[in-house]
């Protein structure tokens, strides 16, 4: 298995700021990619750092004083593929097009081959390129994939659009633990897959865990600039994010909580939709749904939102700087456009421990596909009821069950990429079935004929009276 590595092994999986790595050029002539043959790589001198910023890969040899003549710039977008070769130690970047190294190197290159420094894992570089290059997809060698699968569940690596599920991820959705990102984004989009009607796909988004990261990342202070590390983002949609009813964000705070904030109908506000006669549902607002008993606040997140949406509908109606006139009269029509979006702090199921927030997360966007009044009113009304700690717990369950079901078909078939396998119809309705189905009723034992003598009303005893007094006593000595 091209990532697993040796039985055992963990690879880091927290992105890096930068990349220390030795550089690899092709060789000679370049066999294809479709041949499913390993390129000839030569190794340049020296080694060389690589950051990323603004939608540039930044590749600086080690000691060159920063930023030089001796660095080059690849354009982000023109990256196509990320390939890990058989030695399960070389990255292979592939572009869509030839490009140029600048001064580090004259001819202009199809590939470029990142070969990690002592001490840093294969797993950090592929960490690191997912978190910089997310509309990239990941993909196995084909040697690799030739090479005999042992039909072990723990050497199999779930494969998804660029999202990888290893046998440590899902170890994550044991009880009494927290989940990364690589399980929130992997069932985060089996949900959206398998129990979205199609209707309300179209309508909505489902942002990967690295995005707000992202746009909140390089220093910048707002949305509007935070715009620019994140313009590449969603060029599947026809018309970006604003061309969806329903942008679903979910948020890791400081890297210890996961909470989600959901936007609504954002072009309804930056185009002054007027309002009058349409339901409150159809309003424009920023919903934020946190399972914490005392969640941090939520200013700087919805706010950072708004800048972005802002910045994405001004660059996509440059019209609307025309008809300003200049940037500052622009500038003015920002407040009364984008605070249109207000925002609301919804009064959600909350957890009962300190580390089941992500299935929280997980459990809220499951309740917009069962009931499709719960998006509708999102964030209008109360909504406790809409499941309890006990769901989520089952769900917890539930989920470990469906990674392992897949790992291990998977392994049956060598077939590693999850939407291959979710084309068996038959195995695609057992999905659904796991993930849509709640705990059962715990049903109370009912009395049998000699308990019921006991009783002149045939009744049983009533238990709940004493237990509330106590309920009530511990509460008046709490205070």
């Amino acid at each position: 298995e091209a990532f697993a590595g040796q039985a055992g092994q963990e690879w880091p999986d927290a992105p890096a700021q930068e990349l220390n790595c030795s550089l690899l050029l092709p060789q000679g002539r370049t066999p294809s990619s479709a041949s499913g043959s390993v390129p000839k790589l030569g190794a340049m001198e020296g080694s060389f750092f690589i950051s990323s910023a603004s939608g540039w890969l930044e590749l600086r040899r080690s000691g060159g004083g920063g930023r030089d003549a001796a660095a080059a710039y690849v354009a982000t977008t023109s990256v196509s593929g990320i390939e890990v070769l058989p030695d399960n130690r070389t990255v292979l970047l592939r572009f869509g097009h030839a490009v140029q190294l600048g001064h580090l190197w004259a001819a202009a290159i199809a590939m470029l081959g990142l070969l990690p420094a002592t001490g840093v894992g294969v797993g950090a570089v592929l960490a690191t390129l997912r978190f910089w290059l997310p509309h990239v997809a990941v993909t196995p060698n084909k040697l690799a994939l030739a090479r005999p699968v042992v039909n072990t569940p723990g050497f199999m690596t779930l494969r998804w659009d660029g999202i990888e599920l290893t046998s440590r991820d899902i170890d994550l959705l044991g009880e009494e633990r927290c989940l990364n990102d690589s399980v929130m984004d992997f069932f985060l989009k089996l949900v959206v897959e398998v129990l979205a009607p199609p209707e309300l796909r179209e309508q909505m988004h489902v942002t990967s865990t690295f995005f707000f990261q992202k746009l909140t990342s390089c220093g910048v202070e707002s949305g509007e600039e935070g715009w620019q590390n994140v313009r590449k983002w969603h060029g599947n949609l026809k018309d970006g994010l604003l061309s969806q009813d329903y942008i679903i964000v979910p948020i890791n705070e400081q890297n210890i909580h996961w909470w989600l904030l959901v936007v609504c109908f954002p072009r309804r506000a930056l185009e002054q939709t007027p309002l009058d006669g349409l339901p409150s549902g159809c309003h424009p607002r920023i919903v934020c749904l946190d399972s914490g008993q005392e969640p941090p606040p939520k200013a700087r997140a919805t706010s950072f939102l708004r800048g972005y949406l802002w910045r994405e509908w001004r660059e996509r109606h440059p019209e609307a700087a025309a008809a300003a006139g200049s940037i500052h009269k622009l500038a003015a029509e920002k407040l009364p456009r984008s605070w249109q979006m207000r925002a609301i702090d919804a009064d959600v199921p909350k957890q009962q421990n300190g580390y089941d927030c992500g299935l929280f997360v997980i459990e809220y966007l499951m309740t917009f596909f069962r009931s499709r009044s719960a998006l509708k009113g999102l964030g209008w009304a109360p909504h406790q009821h809409w499941f309890g700690q006990g769901v989520v717990s089952h769900r917890r369950r539930r989920l470990r069950k469906i990674a392992e079901g897949l790992r291990n078909i998977a392994v049956q078939r060598s077939e590693p990429d999850v939407a291959r396998l979710l084309q068996d119809t038959a195995l695609r309705s057992k999905v659904r079935e796991m993930l849509g189905d709640l705990p059962k009723e715990k049903r109370h034992k009912a009395p049998d004929a000699e308990e019921s003598r006991l009783y002149s009303d045939g009744r049983p005893p009533k238990r709940a009276a004493p237990l509330a007094a106590i309920e009530r006593a511990r509460s008046q000595l709490q205070q």
